[in-house]
């Protein structure tokens, strides 16, 4: 085990704890002394000594105080190790991570009382250390080899409280007392505490024997607590660990003052469980990218939150970018020009919203997440009435949809790779000034206006599947970049406060990957779809092509033949054909047969064709 150490007053009785934990733990015992200093240290620049062999003995040495409480450490092997260092919890999560000790055990005091800080390293020991983690508040219980304290646990059942009760069964045997609070309901409520307080002793391995048990019936559990501490001769209160907000409350007010000062007072412990090996992955794969890829200075992270919170704003300038934009997007897409329709994504300003988005689910930031989807939102009413309006007039003058229209209706899992890798590109060149000039080739990439206008002027039409399809691919960008973003924010070393602030971010970001994954279950059923190409309607239709010798003769050629879907006007299979006139009727008439063959006599058929003439020059 792992004895932290920080001040000379504590010392001796943290050290004769110590003992006490590492006997019963069967463990080496390593005392790590650390102060103050002006260099940062690791492990590797740590010296450690054997006691009882030749100890460093510079000037001021503390080990002269260690003397009187290792005296008798018996078959205990103690090792010790100075360190002046400036972050005493870097230094001391350095040596835990090359040590990897059962448990770490430091010293708290109440740093309002003494003037000192020393309550922060406990803190931020209990937050990030692996290891399992007793933080001690020293009473003046005077414990020695040959008098053992009587120890109390507060029994919940958890993970921490469990360790908590096996520790206390290898310090004091059946002076261990297991206490479990059962609120007072009716006669059977004393039995039930009894078997809460078995279950809870089982599951931490504890022979029932082993300890002492005690169950009280009470509506509060903290007055129950309290009052068994005043009626009863402990040592020490072991508390398994809960939020990590509730630790000063638990060392300074779970216990009455009057019980931890004095001749004889008891010690309070708050003992956390050691980290589940998911943490500890999480956190080297965090240590990996920190090394390999370029972290965010703080001057560029500044200028990234200040830049978002001004761009990622719904305004004036928003909206005029969003309704031009989406003009040109939709104008494109009933000329048939994809060169439009790319200006279109280059003008569109829905890009920094949604990376602002991501990085408001790092940072835990809900006024900009906030701010975001504002922006988001309102730029999405407006663009869809401003399509909705242009389909309406390319409807009253006998337009139809067109093939760029056509093809953003049948999104696949392809456009949710595109949109979460341009969400990650898209945050990485924003948040690095000398990169801003790529922003326009994943504005185009990301393609988000787009589908916005084939939902407005498909639902104009009244062609409601395109509409269904190209509000899926819209719905798929959004949610694709905000976790692109967000992971490449993390990577680029983003955090946000550790508290219980972050709690709806990591709830909302679940939420998002969940969302996404049930997102991916449609989009791949469309890509096999169109990968199969195996379509029995296209294998028909081309068959009839090839009965008539269409194919070559006359150079048509299938482009598609798919079945369509409307509540308002029904199923159709629309065949669309590409030669240099329209098919002669009894050509036709075949297409109707063999769609009706595969679909029923309530499909209808369409062909669409795409007139082409080779013009050949008389001129010598």
């Amino acid at each position: 085990m792992l004895l932290i150490i920080r001040k000379h007053s504590e010392a001796p009785a943290m050290t004769r704890w110590g003992l006490r934990i590492a006997r019963a733990l069967n463990s080496p015992l390593n005392i790590l002394w650390l102060e103050h200093g002006k260099k940062e240290k690791t492990a590797a620049d740590l010296t450690w000594s054997a006691w009882g062999e030749e100890v460093p003995t510079e000037e001021d040495s503390p080990w002269d105080i260690l003397a009187a409480a290792l005296v008798d450490h018996g078959d205990v092997e103690v090792n010790l190790c100075r360190a002046d260092c400036v972050s005493r919890h870097l230094t001391a999560l350095s040596v835990e991570r090359a040590m990897s000790p059962d448990l770490i055990v430091v010293g708290r005091h109440d740093s309002a009382r003494d003037g000192s800080m020393t309550g922060k390293l406990a803190r931020e020991i209990l937050d990030d250390a692996h290891s399992a983690v007793l933080i001690l508040r020293l009473g003046s219980f005077d414990i020695t080899e040959n008098d053992c304290p009587s120890i109390l646990v507060p029994c919940a059942g958890g993970s921490h409280s469990r360790i908590g009760i096996k520790l206390a069964s290898k310090m004091a045997g059946v002076d261990a007392t297991a206490f479990y609070v059962e609120s007072d309901t009716d006669e059977l409520s004393l039995d039930v505490g009894r078997e809460h307080l078995r279950r809870a002793v089982a599951r931490a391995g504890v022979a029932a024997d082993s300890v002492g048990s005690k169950v009280v019936l009470s509506k509060s559990i903290s007055g129950a607590l309290k009052t068994e501490v005043e009626d009863g001769k402990y040592g020490l209160l072991l508390i398994g660990a809960t939020g990590g907000g509730s630790l000063r409350r638990k060392l300074f007010g779970t216990v009455p003052e009057r019980l931890i000062k004095g001749d004889e007072s008891m010690s309070v412990g708050v003992i956390r469980a050691a980290r589940p090996i998911g943490h500890r992955l999480r956190e080297k794969i965090g240590q990996v990218l920190s090394l390999n890829v370029p972290q965010l200075e703080r001057e560029e992270r500044v200028l990234l939150f200040a830049e978002m919170e001004v761009k990622a704003r719904w305004s004036f300038d928003f909206a005029v970018l969003m309704v031009l934009s989406t003009a040109i997007a939709a104008l494109g897409l009933l000329a048939d020009s994809a060169a439009v329709v790319i200006g279109a994504m280059l003008v569109a300003p829905l890009m920094t919203p949604l990376l602002g988005s991501g990085l408001a689910v790092v940072q835990g930031n809900w006024p900009l997440w906030r701010q975001c989807q504002k922006a988001v939102l309102l730029g999405f009413l407006s663009a869809l009435l401003v399509s909705v309006l242009l389909g309406l007039s390319a409807r009253w003058i006998g337009m139809g949809l067109t093939s760029e229209l056509l093809a953003r209706g049948e999104p696949t899992l392809l456009d949710l790779g595109v949109a979460f890798v341009s969400g990650i590109a898209a945050s990485y060149c924003l948040a690095r000034p000398k990169l801003s000039s790529a922003l326009a080739g994943v504005a185009i990439a990301a393609a988000l206006v787009p589908p916005i206008a084939t939902t407005g002027i498909a639902l104009a039409m009244g062609v409601h599947n395109t509409a269904k399809g190209a509000a899926l691919l819209f719905g798929t960008n959004v949610v694709a970049i905000v976790l692109g973003s967000a992971l490449n924010f993390v990577i680029a070393g983003v955090r946000g406060k550790k508290d219980d602030s972050q709690l709806w971010a990591h709830r909302l970001a679940i939420v998002l990957a969940l969302v996404c994954a049930g997102l991916s279950v449609p989009l791949a059923s469309m890509l096999i779809s169109k990968a199969s190409r195996a379509d029995p309607i296209e294998e028909s239709v081309q068959e009839v092509m090839d009965s008539e010798i269409l194919g070559d003769d006359m150079q048509y050629r299938l482009i598609y033949a798919k079945l369509r879907r409307d509540k308002a006007i029904g199923s159709w299979v629309e065949i669309h054909l590409e030669g240099p006139e329209f098919p002669p009727e009894k050509v036709a008439e075949k297409f109707r047969r063999a769609v009706q063959e595969r679909h029923g006599k309530g499909v209808k058929t369409r062909i669409r064709m795409t007139l082409v003439r080779d013009v050949v020059s008389s001129l010598e």
